[in-house]
């Protein structure tokens, strides 16, 4: 069904003016809304070296929970039950299941950098795809003179917030355009760039390349076999980048790494809003540091790499009901561990040759895409498509003496066609004439045609006919950004492997040339040629055939010598116009000011969900055990579209009754991540006003980036003491009762006693636990307590001491003792004080 959604991503509808046409079967462009570019600020100067100013900021992205998150069309309400825990209806999200909680916070995050008349900003967000409308809004918001000088790149998380897209393919993976949801999103974009340019300081940057990045497949790795008979198609990228910015006086400010990584370890199921592997990359980077370093990861070539895994949960063990969920929010921050080492070694190298002085220089251009079959002419000539002509039969040869026969033929399609990925069509009726059994186009789908069928399921206006094109297919963005001798250009979606290394080598500076995906638009998955017509998932997601894709990168590579020349050129030149940004009105019903928010309920109702269940209480339990204790709390709040909570988790301190938050190595506050916030509204379906319940639950283990305790195998050593929730609403703050987290949550298989010897094997066990325990085991699992110090004392009926020593643990959390015939049963404690008695045979 992802495929289905990837299809539609090219069904919209269009309006406007600025028309053309051609004989392409009478496709027009009339309708279609356009407006100019700005011309790129700056323009008519010249580049040289200046001194660097460099800020950056952060800011959880505020957006109402039941929005829908992006990136599976599974999560479609008519085609599955994927993240569906209970019968609500929440019209924000439409004809997809709303997202019901969260557990990693999508973020935004932004770095300005100056350097003589010069200042760009680069925006990174934790959502599915870039919206071109977004970037421009964004421009003019922050002023003219950052025309063509914003860069937006995004995290492609499949478990981030959407709707925020005017779009309408797009909607397909990622749900109805809301107005709160867009403006959310781009006042969270100017507020943080606005923050990072108000932290400008002096700085130095420094750059670290390789081109044999994680060998090992530890961080990420390839996910398309399709076209492992390519020339380098058997393989990931290798190539990563990464960007080091301190402070003049050497304080770092922000790291940026950039390399590619699918970020889609959590399926369709997961309803809880999450950056998912990026996030946690990021997360987990952040905290090598003690001071707030901003980290953003940028996308490269992550069409056809995939972002790995490490630890997990079994989900064939369910402990309490059959239903119990089962996230995969521990293998995000396994994969960020297993990124640190490689990333910091990257960072340390990059400073050794830092430069407090650059050349620095930034262009943006609006290009012309379809809907006409020669916009799509590459090679010079070589490649190009038939005149669309729904009359022709194609000749059925897809590749002539070892190369792809041109003109293409079988690409007949005057509006688009998505779903290309295999010899038979989805629906017959909307395929194109002629191509039955080849491949990939027989299954091929004329978007006008598939439209008529999706639109009423979707209940999506989509306006698009047999002369009419989406509008947003017809533009794209693309951008030149110069930093030293280092050159980033963008690529508006999925970007491939292959098509990467293309763009490397059209570059005037090919060893220096950083390619980013994901950024300034979308227009789906972008291989070249000869990877798109080897079928497969990947050229499914794409709507303007297989020369789209190397098309704009032909286009990137006009764009990219200008950022090299001593001259500062308009962007804009060459260009074309944009498509101007959509608007909706909501008219979502909220209850505002919400009944009895800020507020503790007496009981819990059954229908409140959580994910270990509706809570027994509101209050969490007095005494929390590590490691498997979770606290939860219960209050009742504001209605998602006025403010989503902040929740913090605090602790005692040394004076009695006066609690401060919980903070990590850098200075962040633990809100997240650690904390999952789950939402029910009262009844379940609207009918009038509702009462919103909120659910808050922390595992009692180390935070990330506890100084002192967030090694793996210090699991069991998150500080004794009493905490609570802290809550923040609209206008009101909420406490919950204190709890107290005491020792626990170590385990005993059963001892064995043989020839005057004891062997016991020691585990740390969460089976309800959502953190990461292991990056092997599952931690749901008992986890051994592996090679660490522990105490063995040998007890009688009486608990008389008759045996006690202090061994080490072997790799499987093993150890043997001399035996006492005395003793009944056997007790063992971790090096941080949580122990287990069991009786001996």
């Amino acid at each position: 069904m992802g495929r289905l959604a990837a299809c539609v991503l090219a069904v919209l509808c269009a309006c406007g003016d600025d028309a053309q046409s051609t004989p392409d079967g009478g496709v027009t462009t009339e309708g279609c809304a356009y407006e100019p570019l700005t011309a790129t600020a700056n323009a008519g100067g010249t580049v040289s070296s200046a001194p660097l100013m460099a800020g950056a900021a952060e800011r959880i992205l505020d957006i109402p929970v039941g929005t829908a998150l992006g990136g599976y069309t599974g999560r479609a309400g008519f085609l599955s039950s994927a993240g569906k825990v209970d019968t609500r209806k929440v019209e924000t999200s439409g004809t997809f299941n709303p997202s019901i909680g969260v557990q990693a916070a999508p973020r935004v995050k932004a770095l300005a950098l100056t350097t003589g008349p010069e200042t760009v900003v680069i925006v990174k967000l934790d959502a599915i795809f870039a919206y071109e409308g977004m970037l421009f809004d964004l421009e003019q918001r922050l002023g003219p003179t950052f025309a063509g000088k914003v860069m937006i790149s995004t995290s492609h998380s499949h478990s981030a917030w959407s709707q925020f897209t005017g779009h309408a393919p797009l909607k397909l993976g990622s749900g109805q355009l809301r107005d709160i949801v867009y403006k959310r999103f781009l006042d969270a974009c100017e507020q943080t760039a606005k923050e990072a340019l108000a932290a400008r300081v002096p700085a130095k940057l420094g750059w670290f390349a390789t081109n044999n990045f994680d060998p090992q497949n530890l961080i990420e790795r390839d996910r398309r076999g399709d076209n492992d008979m390519l020339p380098g198609g058997k393989g990931k990228d290798p190539n990563m980048h990464l960007l080091r910015i301190d402070t003049a006086a050497g304080v770092p400010l922000a790291v940026v790494p950039i390399f590619g990584g699918h970020p889609t370890l959590n399926d369709q199921d997961n309803a809880f809003a999450t950056a998912d592997s990026v996030g946690a990359l990021e997360r987990v980077l952040a905290e090598q540091f003690d001071t707030k370093v901003v980290v953003m990861q940028l996308q490269a070539a992550g069409g056809d790499v995939s972002a790995s895994g490490h630890g997990g949960l079994d989900c064939n063990v369910k402990p309490g009901k059959p239903n119990d969920p089962c996230y995969s929010w521990t293998s995000e921050e396994g994969h960020g561990r297993a990124a640190v080492p490689e990333l910091m070694a990257a960072w340390n190298t990059a400073g050794n040759s830092m430069l407090e002085s650059v050349e620095m220089e930034m262009l943006t251009r609006s290009i012309e895409t379809g809907p006409f079959h020669d916009n799509f002419t590459i090679r010079d000539g070589a490649l190009s498509y038939a005149p669309f002509d729904l009359t022709r039969l194609p000749d059925r040869i897809v590749m002539e003496g070892g190369a792809l026969k041109s003109p293409i033929d079988e690409y007949n399609a005057p509006v688009g066609a998505g779903l290309c990925e295999k010899g038979e069509p989805m629906f017959p009726a909307a395929a194109i004439p002629g191509t039955e059994g080849v491949l990939p186009y027989g299954s091929c789908l004329q978007l006008d045609k598939a439209a008529e069928v999706l639109g009423p399921i979707f209940k999506f206006d989509f306006g698009i006919t047999e002369t009419k094109p989406v509008c947003e297919t017809t533009r794209t963005t693309i951008s030149a950004l110069r930093i030293g001798e280092y050159l980033i250009g963008t690529m508006p979606g999925e970007l491939t492997v292959l098509l990467a290394a293309r763009v490397r080598e059209l570059s005037p500076v090919p060893s220096k040339t950083i390619v980013v995906g994901y950024a300034q638009g979308h227009v789906g998955y972008l291989l070249r040629p000869e990877d798109w017509v080897l079928g497969g998932y990947e050229p499914s997601v794409s709507f303007g055939g297989p020369l789209e894709a190397e098309m704009i990168a032909e286009r990137l590579a006009t764009l990219l010598p200008l950022a090299m020349t001593p001259m500062r050129e308009d962007g804009t030149t060459d260009g074309t116009t944009r498509v101007a940004t959509a608007t909706i009105v909501d008219n979502l019903p909220k209850d505002e000011p919400a009944m009895m928010r800020g507020t503790v309920p007496a009981t819990v109702p059954s229908l409140v969900y959580s994910r270990v269940g509706t809570p027994a209480q509101a209050q969490p339990a007095a005494t929390i055990p590590r490691i498997a204790g979770i606290a939860t709390f219960t209050w009742i709040g504001d209605d998602p579209l006025t403010k989503t909570p902040k929740v913090t988790l605090q602790r005692e301190t040394t004076t009695a009754g006066v609690f401060q938050d919980v903070t990590r190595k850098s200075g962040r506050t633990v809100e997240d991540m650690e904390v999952v916030l789950a939402y029910t509204p009262s009844p379940l379906q609207r009918s009038g006003p509702q009462t919103h319940f909120w659910v808050a639950e922390w595992q009692a283990v180390p935070w990330v980036g506890l100084v002192g305790g967030d090694a793996l195998n210090e699991r069991g050593n998150v500080p004794l003491g009493n905490y609570r929730f802290h809550v923040e609403g609209s206008g009101w703050t909420l406490d919950s009762s204190p709890f107290t987290v005491v020792a626990g949550g170590a385990v005993l298989n059963q001892p064995m006693r043989t020839a005057g010897s004891v062997k016991v094997v020691l585990s740390w066990h969460a089976p309800k636990g959502w953190r990461l325990m292991d990056m092997s085991a599952r931690s749901n699992q008992p986890v051994p307590v592996r090679n660490q110090q522990v105490t063995v004392d040998l007890l009688t009926a009486a608990d008389l001491v008759v045996g006690s020593s202090q061994p080490t643990s072997d790799a499987v959390g093993s150890v043997t003792i001399n035996d006492n015939a005395a003793a009944t049963k056997v007790r063992v404690t971790d090096r941080f004080g949580n122990s287990v008695t069991a009786p001996l045979p």
